[in-house]
């Protein structure tokens, strides 16, 4: 997934902290909503000039004042559902599912 400095310069970040406590900022691809749920498509900022690098989606679980928590989906249906939304709504990004 490469993007180019223009495109780039519009995205949103967020910082994620994963279980052991280690923070990895993360820029905003995408957003949608389905279902009642929020879903944002995420790329590793360090990695966004990577063409070969992995997006993940990930379903808000919580809202907690200004903070936002997010989780990997679980769910195989769910997922499949939510990232055919992100390729149908990507015009600037392709969105490929691995098997």
């Amino acid at each position: 997934m490469a993007f180019e400095e223009d495109f780039v310069e519009e995205f949103d970040t967020i910082l994620l902290t994963d279980e052991d406590g280690i923070e990895t900022e993360f820029m905003i691809i995408d957003s949608l909503e389905y279902d009642g749920n929020k879903y944002i498509l995420v790329l590793e900022s360090a990695l966004i000039d990577d063409e070969d690098a992995e997006a993940m989606v990930l379903k808000k679980i919580a809202e907690d004042g200004e903070e936002d928590s997010y989780e990997l989906i679980e769910d195989d249906e769910e997922f499949d559902k939510v990232a055919d939304l992100f390729a149908a709504q990507g015009e600037d990004y392709d969105v490929e599912v691995e098997e």
